[in-house]
């Protein structure tokens, strides 16, 4: 996804040049020039993988999907996502969809999940997908950061969903990977995807992986960045998956981008146990994890829901018995560099309720995401062809 600094400067010099332009010769205004976007330009990447998801011992499928412009940011902003699996891949027709009030599941009984088209705020003509009107392909995975008609200063990202009145979002089932959820035994088991809860404990990928972002620089809101990874908990057969992305341009033909990946092998990685963590008494502490053979690398995702913000540790590539350190003020303040002087804040407080969860990869999750890479093709496959996840149980507790 795009960083929030590049989406506020892009707007402003975006106002700027529409300013410029709309004053000719002799202070006669005229309307400002308009360029097309080349959407050509972008590159889709899709990769599929298995999913171990520790909570309740299932196995299912990740997604992992890169959309992004030659200089590495995302491509549309709007767009609507779509999956196709191979023969045997249904999805139950349990599954609810994104809007209850909408009718059943169009996905449900068939070998696609699907989004939904744009509608007006009054819900007009919504139709009730898997991934909602909401949802898109953005540089690092899939989200609910479609941009709309509404005026959200920043557009939408991780900790500012789209959660416009009217879009359903807030009848959304889709908090399977939400660490309150399945902590708690709550959440739609048939489609879990990171942030799409109206609980905002998410895997999501912060300090210390990321450079400290919790100064006040960036949104309030902001809360990390995409950890790129999609589990579905629905049982993975071998075959091809086809991802298709459909763009409804303005004043241009409409735009299709399409990847195919195939699930070779359906054997999924080693169960990774529930990590340990000892508090250090001074705001942060060390996670400890017995990482099994065949994962790659490994992170640590830490959130305390008490003030909601979250942390991200790693990679690790060792296995066994490894460490992971959260140092102690990580947490919000004011200034940049603010975390290094007499105005940091602990990164968890006494009597805060914090989630740690372990996630291990056999592919570089981790290196393909933002902020740091930029690439237009980041690698998302391991040595194997796949992408395939193993998460922990979660463990809850008071700091």
């Amino acid at each position: 996804m795009r960083s929030i600094k590049t989406l506020q400067q892009t707007f402003v010099l975006a106002v700027l040049a529409a300013l410029l332009a709309a004053c000719a010769a002799n202070g006669v205004a005229k309307n400002p020039g308009v360029s097309q976007a080349n959407l050509a330009s972008n590159r889709l990447q899709f990769a599929v993988g298995t999913a171990r998801i520790g909570q309740d011992g299932t196995v299912g499928i990740n997604f992992v999907s890169t959309l992004r412009q030659p200089n590495g940011l995302s491509g549309p902003l709007a767009n609507s996502p779509k999956i196709t699996g191979p023969a045997g891949f249904v999805v139950p027709a349990a599954a609810t969809g994104a809007y209850a009030t909408a009718g059943a599941n169009v996905d449900a009984g068939t070998n696609h999940i699907s989004s939904s088209p744009q509608v007006p705020l009054n819900n007009a003509g919504l139709i009730n997908s898997t991934l909602g009107t909401f949802s898109g392909v953005y540089a690092y995975g899939f989200g609910p950061f479609n941009s709309d008609q509404s005026s959200v200063s920043g557009g939408y990202y991780p900790g500012s969903p789209n959660a416009t009145a009217g879009n359903g979002f807030t009848s959304s089932t889709y908090n399977g990977t939400s660490m309150v959820a399945i902590a708690q035994g709550g959440g739609d088991v048939i489609q879990p995807l990171p942030f799409f809860s109206a609980d905002p404990m998410e895997y999501i990928t912060g300090s210390p992986a990321v450079p400290f972002f919790n100064d006040g620089t960036f949104p309030t809101n902001f809360a990390g960045y995409s950890p790129g990874f999609t589990p579905v908990e629905i049982a993975p057969v071998a075959g091809p998956y086809t991802l298709s992305v459909f763009v409804a341009a303005q004043n241009a033909p409409p735009f299709t981008y399409t990847q195919t990946a195939t699930l070779a092998s359906t054997t999924p990685l080693a169960a990774m146990p529930a990590p340990a963590f000892a508090s250090d008494g001074t705001g942060g502490g060390t996670a400890t994890v017995n990482i099994p053979g065949g994962v790659t690398e490994t992170m640590v995702y830490i959130v305390d829901a008490t003030t909601s913000t979250y942390y991200a540790i790693g990679p690790v590539s060792a296995t066994g018995a490894q460490s992971f350190v959260l140092t102690d003020h990580l947490g919000k303040c004011s200034g940049s560099g603010c975390q290094l002087g007499a105005g940091a804040s602990n990164s968890l407080n006494t009597g805060d309720t914090y989630f740690v969860s372990a996630v291990g990869f056999d592919y570089p999750a981790f290196e393909a995401g933002p902020p740091a890479n930029r690439q237009q093709n980041p690698t998302i496959v391991g040595a194997s062809g796949q992408a395939d996840i193993t998460m922990s149980p979660v463990v809850q507790a008071t700091y």
